[in-house]
């Protein structure tokens, strides 16, 4: 742009040029920026999509070199063998599975409505409602219910989200390398070299730590389930599911798991309830201190702290799948810095 600081003329054109490209790339910049808040509950999906495909192609790339098949058959074999495993699992586990979710959903009630009789009992809790939280304790079972009934409503949403994410990830599974040419193709000329590293380094890191995660997710349900089962606490099998699913959620996954152990054992006596915060606690100490760092001693460490604080802004992004899917986007996030880094 031209300017003359005597006489304080302006080439026009190049200014109106100039601004024209700014407010462009404002725009362009903004509504990619409401699409991208619109599609809150999508770019979760889109991410678990490629998490499963590369846990799907990483299993069938070893039956492939163990069997010496093509990639395609193992993939179908693997997808085979997956559902004849769940399929056993139902006919051997589920009617039992379901009664003890059902017993799940009928002791949380029972033990928050014996807390607040509880609570309301004694005259410390009565100074608390009145004094220091200004709550009614005798409502404080409503909202839980509602929220309780929300979350089933959603299943159905989480279902629908589910068989699109397998679908999703059969295809990207069966030809990966289609769908990074296309990612490439977008990239500038000058950054495809730095795309390129990315895309092979996220995809070989993340595929470790989905390895290491599901083992130690099988490591946590095992053992809550035969510390539940031998301590004869209520609801064993099922307590045991929910404890190895939130030992995918770091830090407050297993928290979550005590006090849902807890809640369900303390309709049937102090003693049942303190054994499960025994059985699942200890089965969370092993995995969180035992097994977990000497795995991930062998793959990327994310600093603890950087780790917390993308949970709670991945959380207050996408809600309670953002919790699940923090830590693989934050391992994503630290191969793409460390790739910049290297090549800044």
């Amino acid at each position: 742009m031209k300017i003359n600081f005597l006489t304080k003329s302006i080439d026009q054109n190049d200014f109106a040029s100039r601004a024209a490209v700014v407010a462009m790339i404002a725009a362009t910049t903004a509504a990619v920026a409401f699409v991208l808040w619109q599609l809150t509950d999508l770019l979760p999906a889109v991410f678990a999509t490629i998490l499963i495909a590369l846990a799907w192609r990483g299993v069938a790339g070893r039956v492939s070199k163990l069997l010496g098949l093509s990639q395609g058959v193992s993939l179908a074999l693997v997808a085979l063998g997956s559902l004849v495993a769940i399929v056993v699992a139902l006919m051997l586990f589920g009617g039992q599975l379901v009664r003890q979710y059902d017993e799940v959903a009928l002791d949380i009630p029972a033990a928050i409505a014996m807390l607040e009789r509880l609570v309301e009992e004694h005259p410390w809790g009565r100074f608390i409602e009145k004094f220091v939280v200004h709550a009614d304790f005798s409502k404080m079972t409503t909202p839980v219910a509602q929220h309780f009934g929300a979350l089933l409503g959603s299943v159905g949403s989480g279902l629908g989200y589910g068989i699109f994410t397998i679908i999703g990830a059969a295809y990207l599974a069966a030809d990966p390398g289609r769908y990074a040419a296309g990612a490439l193709a977008l990239t500038p000329a000058s950054r495809r070299t730095d795309m390129a590293l990315f895309l092979d380094r996220s995809g070989a890191v993340l595929r470790q730590w989905l390895f290491i995660q599901l083992y130690v997710v099988a490591m946590n349900a095992l053992f809550a389930g035969a510390a539940l089962w031998a301590f004869g606490v209520p609801a064993p099998l099922a307590l045991a599911t929910i404890s190895g699913a939130l030992a995918f959620v770091p830090y407050f996954g297993s928290i979550i798991a005590m006090i849902i152990g807890v809640l369900v054992a303390l309709p049937h006596g102090l003693d049942n309830a303190a054994l499960a915060a025994l059985a699942i606690g200890s089965a969370s100490f092993i995995e969180g201190y035992l097994i977990t760092p000497y795995l991930q001693s062998r793959s990327l460490m994310v600093p603890p702290v950087v780790l917390l604080f993308c949970m709670l802004a991945f959380a207050s992004l996408f809600g309670t799948m953002g919790v699940v899917l923090a830590v693989p986007a934050t391992v994503v996030l630290s191969v793409a810095y460390g790739v910049f880094a290297e090549n800044r």
